[in-house]
């Protein structure tokens, strides 16, 4: 079937976007704990070993989508969005840098990007491939300012590869306000958390995205295997 008028298909490989998941994975708070229990059932044929493991898990760690209800009583739970959107076209910001710096409009101004209604923005801070040390928790986020240049860029999701778009936790002061969480959520522009170490080799290009996450019934996030590939001869700039 080909692609929808205004909506290229990538035809590069698939590249997953996504974290591993494992039990002392990082995660924002301690009773977040992740938990893999298996459990040996005795129903199978002869000499087999039926396994089924038992998953305990905060709907916020690893690679995972928010819903307006994460931060908004009475917003959308994650299975009250339609498919798109979750899927369709997008680019991967080159936003590369260490420590807690931010991101500003002005900056992304400079860079002239093929920015598009609709459209999917991954930023790579570079993070990725720091998730499960301690340099993970010090890491980038977008500016006031550029959250509100995405909401009028008209984008209907937004992933980053840290675990927020906003200040890290251990950044904040006592009265934060989540800005950017509260431009992008009460306008259902999803948020995507903890991309993995793959988006970098995206960076600076067109891509095809699909981040279609678990419907959990009135989930204020849920768990998404993210990917993307490449929509050829396409860059954002």
């Amino acid at each position: 079937m080909s692609a929808p008028v205004g909506r290229p298909a990538g035809t590069g490989e698939w590249v997953d976007l996504s974290q591993p998941m494992y039990e002392e994975m990082p995660r924002a708070l301690p009773e977040s704990q992740v938990c893999f229990t298996p459990q040996y059932i005795e129903t199978g044929p002869p000499g087999s070993a039926v396994r089924i493991t038992h998953l305990t898990l905060s709907t916020h760690v690893g690679t995972h989508v928010d819903a307006a209800l994460h931060f908004l009583p009475g917003g959308r739970s994650i299975e009250q969005y339609p498919v798109d959107a979750f899927v369709g076209p997008g680019i991967v910001v080159d936003a590369r840098r260490e420590g807690v710096v931010p991101v500003t409009r002005a900056e992304i101004e400079a860079m002239d990007l093929d920015v598009r209604a609709g459209d999917i923005v991954l930023f790579c801070f570079g993070y990725g491939r720091h998730f499960g040390t301690p340099a993970y928790r010090d890491h980038p986020y977008l500016g006031d300012d550029t959250a509100d240049w995405l909401v009028e860029r008209g984008v209907k999701l937004v992933g980053v590869d840290t675990t927020t778009p906003d200040l890290g936790g251990a950044h904040r002061p006592p009265d934060y306000a989540y800005p950017v969480h509260m431009t992008l959520l009460p306008r259902d522009i999803l948020i995507i958390e903890h991309l993995g170490p793959r988006l970098e080799e995206l960076v600076g290009r067109r891509v095809e995205v699909n981040a279609v996450p678990l419907p959990i019934r009135s989930g204020d996030g849920a768990p998404a295997p993210v990917i993307a590939r490449a929509v050829p001869d396409e860059e954002i700039r």
